[in-house]
């Protein structure tokens, strides 16, 4: 076991990447004052209700001992070796030995969320020796925090029902929207005819693209007709674009931009001082989470989102003044990119980070759903 975890830290370190996709201000002589990390899960298994459809050869394939939507060990692995890449990099900043208020850890409540965070903090925070508590576990139990996803604002503001109105709303009403949705149609009346699926929405062809990606993942022969579609093609542009429909225009502050304002109360408090101890955020999720907080961003998601795929906000201090650097952790390869916010660059001052994020970024107002909250009263 210490064979593996030694090599697999060797190998991290080698392929290590950094890439950066403007021109970099040299961070040296700043201080890392707090870290926010939102990531992906790990590989897993499909979600058989939600994304199989009639024609899958696999459709009756036994996940045991995992189940449906569950962690795979190639996703446990991939989960645990993000926490030794964010160990690698924060390791002086962080300190060896975890003591709770300097971490705030969050997840969904989807259990393979859960088992992800656990497996990253897991790796982050081998117990130092003043807390090694048994000689044959070199792990400790970390502190974090799940909502029920009814009422998680922070993770799944889908259930809002003003989210709910404005989604709809734009796709019934916006031009631009449903032109973009239109010229899909013939793929999915083709995607219909081959699942047997009925496939009206952006997001049941999201649902399939996730089965074949799964699929793959799982070493399983696609059919004929994926050829077509999978995995560059028709399939992939549909998954961009429900990312891109999902923070459109207003929804963009209710989606990611919920998350964001967290994430910069978080490093107002530390600015401020109040926040004394707090060293790092995370937060477990799903691409859709991801994808939200780029858009926030205002970074271009040109890609599907990978397992374990992050996007990581770094506040630094340099003679008294803030600034801001956000990285992209591609999950698959291990490569780390330093992204600019568009009229910024990469290290940010973080005044103009504020600035230039304000329109993305939600209002007290919109951090909280009035409707669930009046029926989550009623309980």
């Amino acid at each position: 076991m210490e064979k593996f975890q030694c090599d697999l830290g060797i190998a991290l370190i080698f392929c290590f990447g950094l890439l950066t996709t403007c021109i970099a201000i040299q961070s040296q002589g700043t201080k890392l004052r707090l870290v926010s990390a939102i990531f992906r899960h790990g590989d897993r298994t499909i979600e058989k209700n939600v994304e199989s459809y009639p024609n899958d050869p696999y459709k009756n394939y036994n996940f045991y001992p995992d189940g449906n939507g569950q962690l795979t060990n190639a996703g446990k692995r991939r989960a645990y070796q993000l926490g030794l890449i964010l160990r690698n990099r924060y390791n002086s900043f962080l300190g060896k030995v975890y003591y709770q208020p300097n971490i705030y850890a969050q997840s969904t409540e989807v259990v393979r969320t859960k088992m992800s965070l656990e497996l990253v903090l897991a790796a982050l925070y081998p117990p130092a020796d003043v807390q090694k508590w048994n000689s044959l576990l070199p792990w400790q139990p970390v502190d974090f925090i799940y909502t029920n996803a009814t009422y998680d604002e922070l993770f799944t503001p889908y259930w809002c029902p003003k989210y709910i109105r404005l989604y709809d709303d734009m796709l019934q009403n916006n031009e631009i929207i449903k032109k973009k949705v239109a010229d899909f149609a013939s793929v999915m009346k083709r995607v219909s005819i081959y699942t047997r699926r009925n496939i009206t929405t952006i997001f049941d062809l999201f649902d399939i693209y996730e089965t074949l990606e799964l699929e793959t993942a799982l070493g399983l022969r696609l059919p004929e007709w994926t050829q077509s579609f999978f995995p560059n093609g028709a399939l992939m542009d549909a998954k961009l674009l429900q990312y891109d429909l999902l923070s459109y225009g207003i929804l963009n502050k209710l989606n990611g931009g919920v998350l964001l304002r967290k994430i910069i109360n978080d490093m107002n408090e530390v600015v401020n001082g109040t926040l004394k101890d707090r060293k790092l955020n995370l937060f477990s999720g799903h691409d859709l989470n991801v994808a939200a907080i780029m858009h926030t961003l205002n970074i271009s998601c040109e890609n599907v989102l990978r397992y374990t795929s992050s996007i990581i906000i770094e506040l630094h201090e340099k003679n008294g003044e803030f600034f801001v650097k956000v990285i992209h952790y591609l999950g698959i390869p291990s490569t780390i990119i330093e992204k600019c916010i568009p009229g910024c660059e990469i290290l940010c001052p973080y005044d103009k980070f504020i600035q230039l994020t304000s329109a993305s970024t939600a209002t007290n107002d919109e951090l909280e759903c009035p409707e669930l909250l009046s029926v989550n009263a009623n309980i």
